[in-house]
């Protein structure tokens, strides 16, 4: 059997077997080793020589080896280095002939489990996620007036700001109150129940002090620039902490709006919408994948080809639902994706 084949594969030390390395007059270079099926050149040297790069030196010193790819199991390689009075001597004696024996046929083995491998299975326990859209009207978010004005020049608010709201509906609204400040993004989303709005959250502002229906407040968190005429509305948690699992159940639904439309292709931690809700299996904490179904090099876009399986590309957790709607948050992408695309409990279940 061929004991090695190209330098550089870099198979393990072949052990030494008792009287198969014969020490001479240091305690680092034997004099003689026998080579056994698996070594190299390359091996040899590295234990031998300390120094793999070595091995061209070795074979100069082992005249026997014709073509130093190939070795034979049985033959002694010597280690005589020579110093300035006595030339190097070292070479190979033949201690048996080994007849050749072809290579063992190698068979692949496959251990992975039948079915097109899902990913983004791994589970992660509290982890903060941030969901700064709401999908709904304006009665779902209790829109009850506008910011009118602000105690800093500039036309872009930050935090810290002091605001002042001009309220429609002052009830429940005392010092402490807090709030949100919402903006309608362009275009609406098409639900079972009908055509809805999507607002984003501008910032969580706190009331400092009220006069009739005009409410002073300081923004306390913002996820963008508040401006001059932003919604009021009712304190949405936007901050959550959520376990992330892997996705399970024969639920299926499509990705029917998203957050985030300045940015050509949604990614990791944007907001987006789901045509399932409370009545459809899906609540707070659910995990679903993001799933196409065609060639890689086409674009989401394109209507799966059902001539093929569902492959995973990402998956979403919900942490707001509604009856019929929820809102999501993507924590993993593999592949772009957009609205339209479909998220499952498990892929390929039909």
């Amino acid at each position: 059997m061929l004991a090695g084949l190209m330098l550089a594969a870099l198979s393990a030390p072949a052990l030494a077997q008792e009287g198969m390395i014969q020490m001479g007059g240091t305690s680092s270079t034997p004099d003689f080793y026998v080579i056994q099926s698996g070594d190299t050149l390359w091996d040899i040297s590295t234990r031998f020589l300390g120094d793999p790069y070595q091995w061209p030196q070795l074979w100069s010193y082992n005249e026997y080896i014709t073509n130093p790819h190939w070795i034979y199991p049985g033959n002694r390689i010597y280690f005589t280095l020579g110093d300035a009075l006595t030339p190097p001597s070292a070479g190979v004696e033949q201690v048996e002939d080994v007849p050749y024996q072809p290579p063992a046929q190698t068979v692949a083995t496959n251990d992975s489990e039948c079915g097109f491998p899902p990913l983004y299975d791994s589970a992660r326990d509290g982890q903060k996620l941030t969901a700064p859209g709401v999908l709904g009207t304006a009665e779902d978010i209790n829109a009850r007036g506008r910011v009118i004005a602000a105690d800093a020049p500039g036309h872009l608010l930050g935090e810290e700001t002091y605001v002042h709201l001009k309220l429609d509906d002052t009830e429940g609204v005392e010092c402490g109150t807090v709030l949100n400040l919402y903006r309608k993004q362009d275009g609406s989303v098409k639900t079972e129940a009908g055509r809805r709005n999507v607002y984003r959250v501008v910032a969580t502002v706190r009331v400092v002090q009220t006069d009739d229906d005009i409410a002073t407040a300081q923004i306390r968190d913002s996820f963008i620039e508040a401006l001059r005429g932003d919604i009021v509305g009712d304190h949405i948690p936007v901050d959550l902490t959520v376990d992330v699992t892997a996705p399970e159940g024969d639920t299926k639904a499509k990705v029917i709006g998203r957050l985030t439309i300045e940015q050509a292709m949604p990614s990791v931690n944007e907001t987006v919408f789901l045509d399932a809700g409370t009545e459809d299996g899906v609540d707070v904490g659910t995990a679903l994948y993001l799933v196409r179904a065609n060639d890689a090099l086409a674009s989401w876009r394109d209507r799966p080809d059902k001539r093929l399986p569902e492959r995973v590309t990402g998956r979403v957790v919900v942490v707001r639902a509604e009856e019929h709607t929820s809102t999501a948050v993507v924590v993993d992408a593999g592949d772009s994706f957009g609205v339209g695309t479909t998220v499952v409990g498990t892929p390929n279940l039909d």
